[in-house]
């Protein structure tokens, strides 16, 4: 499979998010951004792929400040962020994310399928709560996610 590696910035943040993805997944999020730039008609508001053999990210298109495809590495360091626990949200204005040691299916799945299946334009659900693993409660808004990194295994829908 042919890949594409992907540089994004988003607003008030200060470095930049590198990955390599598949062409399919390059096509949809530059078409998102295409369509962003001609008013946003007909496209998603959140951007669902895989990075690596072990993670996804979720991508707001509306938070991108930039957008680089290329066919191949450009100098940059190109591997997958690092993740110390399931899942790290990148809310806006916060420079550190929020990292969540989530275990086990269920909200956090639904939560990323049902935004990577929101139209932009389309009114985000207000808010989440979920637990990590020691069963501490996390709450925050959904229309404040950049982006977001998390274990693949724990956003896999049941066939």
């Amino acid at each position: 499979m042919a890949k594409q590696y992907l540089r994004l910035t988003f607003y008030a943040r200060e470095t930049p998010i590198h990955v390599a993805i598949g062409q399919m997944d390059a096509d949809e999020i530059l078409g998102g951004v295409k369509g962003l730039a001609a008013g946003g008609k007909d496209i998603r508001a959140f951007y669902l792929f895989p990075i690596s053999e072990s993670l996804s990210t979720l991508v707001s298109v509306g938070e991108i400040q930039t957008l680089q495809l290329t066919s191949k590495p450009n100098g940059d360091h190109w591997t997958p962020p690092s993740l110390k626990h399931g899942v790290a949200f990148y809310l806006k204005g916060r420079a550190m994310p929020l990292e969540l040691d989530y275990t086990g299916l269920g909200p956090l799945d639904d939560m990323f399928h049902g935004l990577a299946e929101t139209h932009y334009g389309e009114e985000i659900p207000g808010c989440i709560m979920l637990s990590d693993g020691a069963g501490e409660p996390a709450f925050f808004r959904l229309d404040e996610i950049q982006y977001a990194v998390v274990k693949s295994g724990l956003i896999q829908r049941p066939s």
